[in-house]
């Protein structure tokens, strides 16, 4: 039996117009994504409630991986003016929608009702083999 860990990771932006989503739900539903970076510290996942965002890379690793509970989805993501000026001259990388799909506790990839993300051992040092420096974890 896997261990589980939640994970709250770093807030780089927020939801902006183009994001459809249904509030109505619990977690909120979320159809499609357009993400603003508005600072960024450097960690290959990023939140903004209701929605996490992985690097394509590390996206790309969660799917090699056979893991399950999620799937990696197109997100439209921005940087504006003033995160660009923060991050001096820092590439951001490709960022792709972590749409999770998983019961947290369950699958290697959930979130719990109130919208936290939990993910297996394996998802976690996965996370971990990258930048991972700005995310609270703790033991599910």
């Amino acid at each position: 039996m896997s261990a589980f860990f939640r994970l709250e990771p770093e807030v780089a932006g927020e939801l902006v117009d183009g994001t459809v989503l249904d509030a109505a739900a619990s977690p909120p539903r979320v159809e499609s994504v357009h993400f603003e970076i508005t600072e960024w510290l450097g960690d290959d996942l990023v939140t903004s409630f209701p929605v996490f965002l992985v690097s394509e890379e590390l996206a790309t690793e969660l799917v090699e991986g056979g893991l399950d509970g999620f799937r990696v989805r197109q997100a439209t993501v921005t940087v504006t003016d003033e995160a660009q000026e923060l991050l001096e001259g820092r590439a951001v990388p490709t960022f792709r929608w972590l749409d999770v799909t998983g019961q947290a506790g369950v699958d290697d990839v959930g979130v719990t009702e109130q919208g936290e993300l939990v993910v297996s051992e394996e998802v976690l040092e996965l996370f971990q083999a990258g930048t991972l420096e700005n995310c609270e974890v703790e033991r599910y």
